[in-house]
């Protein structure tokens, strides 16, 4: 007798595919539920996967498998839009990598050859016209030394842009004035010191082009990441990701404007993620995609591999990250260091006292020729591109590969005294561990059953929506099957735990020692227990029910990877490392002793937090706090707020912020800021100690003009490439990963 075959197998089937909450494989047809989104449908093996993905609960692949789905079918559904291609990330080189390899700035050829010429002319220069022609000639090189160096007026104005080579030419003129003053006087000496001075200035504008040349070339490939036009919504929708969208020019984006950004495209605004979710290279040196979801910041040059994003931008133009490090040395834009401020106002008054100095050495020396070449030798003397150059280029060039990595200072400023911290203080949970905490045991005292407990504690911790430890308890309780209790007046006590009443009426209270003590609830009998599980590391959580400790739940919060690479590079950048926590003592202690980290403060509330970080400041100089959005007490009383994983938010404006969560990264910050800083000290007090000095010496007349001219260019030698110096230490130092 033949069978019926059951409706079951005479359904058909259709290929099976990832649940996106859990990732097991679900045959669409046989879904236990359905959702129905604006980019499609969510087919799910049960009633919880729909809940916990509503929540917010992503499987990894699963989420990749349905951005390629989505992106794919929207991508058939639009009409193609003409637009300019988008530079991809490198693959090999970061762009200071590129920058310092790009080929050199060929030597000044035509000015040289002038010098060389004036000084053969010199030779023959006993004839009056052959004195003229070599004069000539040095003129020529002091201005083909003028037109290369021209990029530099506006920094340092006329003064420091012109007076080396007008030194030159009054070189050449003293030279020519030698047999008027005196008819035995041979110029020919006067005017071969007089072509080395042209030579060496057009060596020194030479190596002034050369040495801003890397720095000029790492902040043009950066703006060239962003591209020249954008997406903007057409229509508004607060859950979903716009697709329709008409596409702009990137300028006219403003602040709180949305813009769609979807697979292959790059972020052209710093902002935050309204709606959608996709894998982005969070930084152009970013190797790594991470997934982006609604209430994640983003940056500007961020690259979108995969899915579709609405993103509300909070930075465009100038302020963005990836282009606001070339302001750093502009003095009107507000965001110029103090020594940058400092030395623009040495070179305005420095050019005015070179000007006063050869006019004073045209009093003291003797002679019509000793006069001029004395008056020569000061303006020779004085390094002010030198100065300005020095002062700024080494923050310009460190913010901008520290934003190719991620790393974002708000200014110069910031950049400046991110350099000066003497102390660094470490929030711990999502800094040097992982953030979230995992329920790892739960230790009943008496005949108490352990699972109401849990419930009871669950259903309080509901008040603490967001709160790590609430997270925690709740998962702990989903894996295990444990439904949350009713409880009534849950009420979260920052820092310390939560308190509810049980169904019964007892009084429930679930957290540390502090609060159970305020709320009356002895903990002798579990502090044994406690603080072997502190001694460990774990965050312990008391459960006080009916004025009395029922169990103790243990946390474990995973160190986070780098912690220790990190604080070794604070340590050797000689920066008191100091570890604050509210946890107990105990398991504060257990976290610092494999970093080697000997300042602990720990039991502290949020506000206490703060404070304590204000008494670091006081008694510490500059004290840099390393913490989450959350830690926003410890970071507001900070000298240098460090933000893991906000670059792009709003809240970033007075701090060095990151794309990433890691640890290593804020310590990479302070290693570039405090490197940055050096090198710009070092750079402008060389050039104006040692160019005060030569104008001292050739004011009195002690340097003769090719002296003073070749002793200025050994300055500058030193002082103008400091920025392309600094960016090889970071390219060896500092390596890009991500």
């Amino acid at each position: 007798m033949t069978q019926e075959p059951s409706t079951e197998a005479a359904r058909p089937r259709l290929p099976e595919r990832p649940c996106p909450a859990c990732g097991a494989q679900v045959e669409p047809l046989r879904a236990g539920a359905v959702l129905l989104l604006e980019d499609g449908f969510r087919f799910l093996c049960s009633g919880d996967c729909r809940r916990r993905y509503l929540e917010g609960e992503r499987d990894h692949d699963a989420s990749r498998e349905q951005l390629r789905t989505t992106t794919a079918r929207r991508r058939a559904a639009k009409p193609p839009v003409r637009r300019k291609p988008i530079p991809t990330p490198s693959p090999d080189h970061s762009a200071a990598y590129e920058a310092l390899a790009a080929p050199p700035i060929p030597p000044p050829w035509l000015g040289l050859g002038l010098a060389a010429a004036a000084a053969l002319l010199a030779a023959f220069a006993t004839h009056p016209i052959v004195a003229f022609l070599g004069a000539l000639a040095v003129t020529g090189a002091a201005g083909a030394a003028l037109v290369r160096g021209l990029g530099a007026r506006r920094e340092v104005g006329w003064l420091g842009w012109a007076l080396p080579p007008s030194g030159a030419v009054l070189a050449a003129v003293a030279a020519l004035a030698a047999p008027s003053a005196d008819p035995s006087a041979d110029p020919r000496l006067p005017l071969v010191g007089a072509a080395v001075a042209a030579a060496a200035v057009v060596v020194r504008a030479w190596l002034d082009a050369r040495s801003s040349q890397p720095i000029t070339q790492l902040v043009g490939a950066l703006s060239s990441k962003m591209p020249s036009t954008v997406r903007v919504p057409t229509k508004h929708e607060e859950w979903a990701v716009v697709v329709e969208s008409e596409e702009v020019i990137a300028g006219r984006v403003r602040t709180g404007q949305e813009v769609v950004v979807g697979e292959g495209e790059v972020v052209a605004v710093d902002g935050v993620v309204q709606a959608g979710e996709a894998f982005v290279l969070l930084h152009p040196a970013s190797r790594t995609p991470v997934r982006r979801t609604a209430g994640q910041p983003l940056i500007a040059g961020a690259f979108v591999t995969e899915g579709e994003v609405r993103v509300l931008a909070t930075r465009v133009g100038e302020d963005r990250a990836l282009v606001r490090p070339r302001t750093f040395g502009d003095l009107a834009s507000g965001r110029a260091a103090a020594l940058t401020r400092l030395a623009a106002r040495v070179v305005r008054w420095g050019g005015l006292a070179a000007l006063v100095g050869a006019a004073g050495s045209l009093l003291l020396a003797a002679g019509l020729e000793g006069q001029l070449a004395a008056a020569a030798a000061v303006l020779l003397a004085a390094p002010l591109i030198a100065i300005r150059r020095a002062s700024d280029a080494p923050y310009v060039a460190a913010a901008a590969t520290a934003a190719e990595r991620g790393i974002v200072f708000s200014s110069a400023r910031t950049l400046d005294r991110a350099g000066r911290a003497a102390v660094g203080a470490l929030c711990t949970h999502g800094t040097i561990t992982e953030g979230e905490p995992e329920v790892v045991e739960v230790h009943t005292f008496g005949d108490e059953p352990w699972k109401p407990l849990v419930a009871l504690v669950a259903g309080a911790e509901s008040a603490a929506e967001g709160h790590p430890i609430a997270a925690a308890v709740a998962r702990f309780c989903e894996r295990r099957g444990i439904e949350p209790a009713s409880v009534r007046r849950a009420d979260f006590k920052a820092g310390r735990g939560v308190t509810a009443v049980a169904p019964s009426g007892e009084a429930l209270v679930a957290g540390n020692r502090a609060l159970l003590l305020e709320e009356g609830v002895s903990v002798a009998v579990a502090d044994a227990h406690a603080s072997r599980a502190e001694e460990r590391g774990h965050t312990v959580v008391f459960v006080g029910l009916d004025g009395r400790v029922k169990a103790v739940m243990s946390l474990r919060d995973e160190d986070r990877i780098g912690a220790r690479a990190a604080v070794q590079r604070l340590i050797d950048l000689g920066i008191e490392v100091v570890l604050v926590s509210g946890d107990h003592r105990g398991t504060v202690e257990a976290l610092a002793k494999p970093l080697d980290i000997t300042h602990v403060k720990a039991e502290l509330l949020p506000d206490e937090q703060g404070a304590e970080v204000r008494r670091l400041r006081e008694t510490g100089g500059v004290v840099a706090v390393v913490g989450r959005p959350v830690d926003q007490a410890a970071l507001d009383a900070a000298d240098v707020p460090v933000l893991l994983g906000s670059a792009g938010l709003p809240e970033s404006d007075r701090a060095v912020a990151l794309t990433s969560d890691d640890v290593r990264d804020a310590a990479a910050a302070l290693w570039l800021a405090a490197a940055a800083r050096r090198a710009a000290w070092r750079g402008t007090l060389v050039a104006a100690l040692g160019g005060g000095f030569l104008v001292l010496l050739a004011a009195i007349g002690f340097a003769q003009p090719a002296v003073a001219a070749v002793l200025a260019l050994g300055v500058d030698a030193y002082a103008l490439p400091s920025a392309a110096r600094l960016l090889r230490r970071i390219e060896l130092r500092l390596p890009a990963r991500g």
